[in-house]
């Protein structure tokens, strides 16, 4: 009868190491396959990695488009889920950009006038969106440049994985990709995007300057500003208002 206490201690044990692998039987270790259709092998592989387990594997079999994962089912469902909201065909986006060239309200006013007759082509303060006007107004609260003259405004149309190339006066263009679209939350990221004025050199050949570059990640639907100066005291600078919609 002095054992039975130690036999109760065994027993218990015991029973804790079945309760422990349990789960594991009853969630065991498989690989799956997921033929991917519309994006970049390395996309989708980036995007569900966080879900591995310790114990999955990803393989990635690009001459079959094909991604091979090993690890639990309940997280092999949760993969073939996200992968399956994640691999649609390309959305075509909508982005609309309006640059404006910022300038020191103390410049005198024939400065000024030559800048306006300078861009007669482009739209006036007064035809621009009620939101970029917005933005304008607040800039000029609390920047040096309060004066405003819009160089051009231009909205176009790409699909996932497009490049684009917005030519927006015949001085500034923008270059961008539409990388990708983030399910759920709505951004849109555009990546290589940069800013170019485009002159000329002595001899007449083009040259190509860059002003501005970046990776936006826009929140579809709001505007968002960048700017671009040669310094804090430059007397100009330009502000490139950008907004993106999915179609």
């Amino acid at each position: 009868m002095r054992r039975l206490p130690g036999l109760l201690c065994l027993v218990a044990l015991s029973f804790g190491v079945l309760l422990a692998q349990a789960p594991d039987r009853q969630d065991p270790i498989s690989a799956r396959a997921y033929e991917i259709d519309f994006r970049p092998l390395s996309d989708v592989a980036e995007l569900i990695e966080p879900l591995l387990s310790e114990d999955g594997m990803i393989s990635l079999r690009p001459r079959l488009d094909t991604l091979v994962i090993e690890d639990r089912q309940s997280v092999l469902d949760r993969i073939g889920e996200l992968i399956e909201s994640f691999d649609l065909p390309p959305r075509n986006v909508e982005v609309k950009l309006t640059l404006v060239l910022g300038m020191d309200q103390r410049r005198s006013d024939e400065e000024l006038a030559a800048t306006r007759d300078a861009r007669r082509q482009a739209p006036s303060v007064d035809e621009l969106s009620r939101e970029v006007r917005g933005i304008l107004e607040t800039l000029g609260d609390f920047t040096r440049w309060s004066a405003y003259e819009p160089l051009g405004s231009l909205a176009v149309v790409g699909a996932e994985g497009e490049q684009l190339q917005v030519e927006l006066s015949a001085e500034y263009r923008v270059v961008f990709v539409i990388e990708a679209i983030q399910e759920g939350s709505q951004k849109i990221k555009l990546s290589g995007f940069t800013l170019q004025r485009l002159t000329r050199d002595p001899e007449g050949l083009p040259v190509v300057e860059e002003l501005y570059s970046s990776v936006p990640v826009l929140t579809a639907g709001r505007l968002s500003v960048v700017g671009a100066a040669s310094g804090a005291d430059a007397d100009r600078a330009l502000f490139l208002m950008l907004q993106a919609e999915v179609r």
